[in-house]
């Protein structure tokens, strides 16, 4: 059984909880999918932060290190757009597939990220990208590829929905915040969250993988101008407010529409609280398919990581390539390649 090396990017909440994983899960993989895992380098920024469960050996500051030293498969973490981008850019340009779970860096560059490994023949694997531990993108590309998917609608930021939740007890908005960011599901500037954009930025992920149409119409509006009088009237009336990202099929193209919606409190969409999430998919053979999970967390979203990761290996496996052999098609991309809507 030869070992799949991996290379990471990055080692913060999820990159920790990738690393636990690896090491709890090892056995079990090996023995159940026939691959064997190792984690060759981890990109950090700062040597001498103290990261328990980490095998300081396998950390550098240079991300050289980890895409050019030996590795099968790169697990970019770090997030953001432009350095991200070099890194998995460089990664594909060396022959190794790629992981990643973000969500923002394929939303900007995507089509182009895609069209690289497709031309290569190599993998990339985004199921943490949107929902965390929910595996979404393997039910619209696998489960449901047999129909014709009409509409997409799920609570899909789970930062949003522990807000709204945290009001709904009788916490303020920036109270509530606040709280968000104590537990880890609020970034220091949580605007991307608040103000829907990473919500609109999953739900044109999950559109991308349904729709074989572009986008015609998009609108987004966040929880910033939700308030503690808005949360008790709809109370009131037996509803809650959720943070709602909604893709419908339209003649034409693709409407999509992220906004606060009073939902009936005893609706599946009004009973998901704190940082779970929930996607119903509407299909024209199946009907309604609902999917609910936590949505955010190191572990939920570091199992969806490793889940692309089993997979990528397993091709590999089957194919026969050694990381050198670049020039050889070793997978088409784990997901479809559809990316008009980014």
């Amino acid at each position: 059984m030869k070992t799949t090396r991996l290379g990471l990017l990055g080692c913060g909440t999820v990159g920790g909880g990738l690393v636990d994983l690896v090491e709890r899960e090892r056995p079990r993989i090996r023995a159940r999918y026939g691959v064997d895992l190792e984690i060759r380098h981890i990109l950090v920024r700062d040597l001498g932060k103290r990261r328990p469960g980490v095998d300081r050996r396998l950390l550098t500051s240079s991300a050289i290190d980890v895409i050019d030293d030996g590795c099968d498969i790169v697990v970019e973490l770090i997030g953001g757009v432009h350095t991200a981008g070099a890194f998995v850019r460089r990664a594909l340009g060396s022959g190794k597939d790629v992981v990643t779970a973000n969500k923002a860096l394929l939303a900007a560059h995507g089509d182009e990220l895609f069209e690289i490994a497709a031309a290569r023949g190599l993998s990339i694997g985004f199921e943490a990208s949107v929902c965390g531990g929910i595996p979404i993108v393997r039910v619209l590309h696998r489960g449901l590829a047999g129909d014709s998917i009409e509409s997409i609608r799920g609570i899909v930021n789970g930062t949003c929905n522990f807000v709204l939740s945290r009001m709904e007890e009788g916490l303020d908005f920036d109270a509530a915040v606040r709280a968000a960011q104590q537990r880890g599901f609020a970034e220091a500037d949580p605007s991307l969250d608040i103000d829907g954009y990473d919500a609109a930025q999953k739900i044109r992920i999950l559109s991308s993988l349904a729709f074989d149409a572009p986008i015609t119409h998009e609108s987004v509006i966040g929880i910033r101008t939700v308030t503690r009088a808005e949360i008790e009237r709809a109370h009131a009336g037996g509803c809650v407010i959720r943070l709602v990202a909604e893709a419908e099929r339209m003649p034409g193209g693709v409407t999509l529409r992220v906004r606060p919606q009073e939902i009936d409190a005893a609706d599946i969409f009004g009973t998901i609280r704190d940082e779970f999430n929930v996607v119903a998919i509407r299909g024209r053979a199946t009907g309604e398919v609902i999917l609910t999970g936590k949505g955010a967390g190191a572990q939920p979203t570091a199992s969806a990581v490793l889940a692309d990761v089993i997979e990528i290996a397993q091709l590999r496996r089957g194919r026969g390539v050694e990381a050198r052999d670049v020039e050889r098609p070793i997978a088409r991309p784990v997901a479809v390649r559809a990316a008009a809507a980014w």
